[in-house]
């Protein structure tokens, strides 16, 4: 149906000089307020990446960064599996503890013929 418009506003050039106006009336407001939007943008944050990368001083600074990282990589594995063996530890010992209710359960129903939880 748009196509079919073509030729009728191709008859009317002062619709398109209106049309026409109004885009570039509305660009220049979108340039202008990102222009003012840009001047009111607060500063980056301290300690951002930004930031690190301006204290970079070659090369030998890159790998003492990257030494550091692939430490603190180390440590973090250290620290998950420690923290995994806690976590079999505590696993085992919850199942011990439950093996022990269990049996005071079946106790408690062997000396008393029914269950108390009902």
């Amino acid at each position: 149906h748009l196509i079919a418009l073509l030729p009728l506003l191709s008859s009317m050039p002062a619709l398109q000089v209106f049309v026409g106006a109004a885009v570039a009336v509305t660009c220049v407001a979108m340039v202008l307020r990102a222009n003012r939007d840009r001047h009111e943008v607060p500063p980056p944050a301290p300690g951002s990446v930004g930031d690190a990368m301006v204290h970079l001083q070659g090369p030998a600074e890159v790998l003492s960064l990257l030494r550091e990282m692939r430490e603190q990589g180390r440590q973090q594995t250290d620290y998950l599996g420690r923290i995994a063996e806690c976590m079999r530890v505590i696993r085992g010992e919850t199942h011990n503890q439950t093996e022990i209710l269990r049996s005071i359960d079946r106790e408690q129903v062997r000396n008393y013929g029914h269950d108390r939880r009902e």
